[in-house]
């Protein structure tokens, strides 16, 4: 049972009703299976998808997560066709690595685990080369889409592993994943990726004379050169199994502090302009245009990011995990709360609630759903 509530902002004066979730309850049955004959495997994985709500009446959907089948030409080399999940980099809050992800796709109602694999993968072409015990090559190709090519090193002396890779997209680039331990309990890791061009649009006020209050151009960035995305954190384990993570993240195909004043702008002069009967309805397009803009993970510069999980929390099966994205040019975020109780060894309760915080005209004041929760119980056969 899933419950949020699609709150007007500035930005999105009328959020559509049929955004209102209250009493939503849904089912999802998943699984997964392998077989194999001789040099030949195909794994799969699926999602049987049913709901109910008062406000958008009911639905099914088949979610085809992973179909492909894998040929082992040798011990150590294997080729594959077919829908999989690849996960690049190791940072949990945004992962400059995950090309091949829309961190929109992600449903955060469910553990760090699950968001992840429950996702659609990519229908592709590849293989996978273990060259010796300590080095890994993979490559893919998703037609239409991109082409990448990854080593894994695993350097045992610096107790430590790298990985590079490339990819060919209509943003080209490359990437670099580091991690080391230190010590018995912390891990430290970086991702670093380099892409050319920005993917969102710029966005100006239109000053032409005949333009109306609050129109504005969003145009196609002119901007071939190189931007950096990185994300560094380190992960702590203590005896008792709770684990934290902490990760600064800096993105230069965000908004600068400059650009995010023309947006706000923009929305300041449309939310004026709406109270102005002549106006009204050019202002509310004007404002529905610029919030499909929106429609990304974070638009912003520099972020942190925190994660705390306690598995045995009071001594008992439960499993305690927060986690919060927080905006540090404007101190707005989204804080997440889960608890789960197992209640025997194939049943699991659990509650999570998600609240987005920040005021005025800050990044996630402007997002709609700022309060969603969700009773969710789980049954492994």
């Amino acid at each position: 049972a899933h419950g949020r509530d699609n709150d007007p902002t500035r930005l999105v004066p009328e959020p559509d009703p049929t955004g209102r979730d209250h009493r939503f309850l849904s089912v999802t049955a998943a699984a997964g299976m392998a077989l194999s004959n001789g040099p030949v495997a195909l794994f799969g994985s699926g999602r049987l998808y049913a709901r109910t709500a008062p406000s958008a009446g009911g639905r099914a959907r088949l979610h085809l997560d992973e179909l492909h089948a894998e040929y082992a030409a040798t011990a150590r080399h294997f080729l594959y066709v077919g829908r999989r999940h690849i996960v690049h980099g190791r940072s949990l809050g945004v992962n400059p690595l995950d090309v091949a992800l829309d961190p929109l796709a992600l449903d955060r109602s469910k553990d760090s685990t699950r968001r992840r694999r429950e996702t659609e993968g990519q229908d592709m072409i590849g293989f996978d080369s273990l060259l010796d015990d300590r080095l890994a090559l993979t490559g893919y190709w998703t037609p239409g889409e991109r082409a990448v090519l990854a080593g894994t090193i695993t350097l045992p002396a610096w107790q430590s592993d790298l990985t590079a890779l490339v990819v060919d997209d209509d943003r080209p680039g490359a990437g670099v994943s580091f991690s080391r331990t230190v010590g018995e309990a912390v891990l430290a890791y970086a991702d670093v990726a380099v892409r050319r061009g920005r993917d969102r649009m710029r966005i100006r006020a239109d000053r032409e004379p005949d333009a109306g209050p609050g129109a504005f151009v969003a145009e196609e960035e002119d901007a071939p050169g190189l931007f950096a995305q990185s994300s560094i954190g380190a992960a702590c384990a203590l005896d008792s199994g709770a684990t934290f993570n902490a990760e600064y993240h800096f993105d230069a195909n965000g908004y600068s502090a400059g650009e995010w004043g023309e947006v706000a702008g923009l929305i300041v002069a449309n939310d004026t302009a709406r109270s102005d009967e002549r106006f009204r309805h050019l202002a509310t397009g004007n404002l529905l245009r610029l919030s499909a803009h929106f429609a990304r993970f974070t638009m912003r510069r520099h972020y942190g990011f925190v994660r705390a999980h306690y598995p045995g929390l009071f001594g008992r099966d439960l499993a305690l995990e927060m986690t919060v994205l927080h905006g540090l040019e404007d101190h707005s975020g989204s804080m997440g709360l889960r608890l789960e109780h197992e209640i025997g060894p194939n049943l699991l309760l659990g509650v999570e609630g998600r609240q987005r915080y920040g005021g005025g005209l800050d990044e996630f004041a402007q997002r709609t759903s700022r309060l969603s929760g969700s009773v969710h119980v789980t049954v492994y056969f």
